[in-house]
């Protein structure tokens, strides 16, 4: 790959995210989808995008900082989605 280290930055934050909302909505007490994706294929799926995104941002700063970057990512992820999907609630539910 010879992408800048500003594009392989984004593309391991674009897997992280996406990585953890395949998490996020594989798991039983998620509030965007009527009904959770299926457990098994979205925290494989979930896994791998994370992994990917550790991946990408290895080839631009240390791998401790690369796991380091990740799981603050995901942290902050796993805190808004939840907030994320109440919102939506209550924009539905308002009169």
């Amino acid at each position: 790959m010879n992408l800048s280290p500003e594009a392989l930055q984004f593309a391991s934050c674009i897997a992280v995210a996406t990585g953890a909302a395949s998490l996020y909505l594989g798991a039983q007490n998620q509030r965007w989808l009527s009904r959770p994706l299926p457990g098994l294929w979205s925290g494989v799926a979930g896994a791998a995008l994370l992994l990917l995104g550790v991946f990408l941002w290895s080839q631009t700063v240390q791998l401790s900082t690369a796991i380091f970057g990740t799981l603050a990512l995901v942290m902050l992820l796993f805190i808004a989605f939840p907030c994320l999907g109440a919102l939506r609630t209550f924009i539905r539910n308002a009169p």
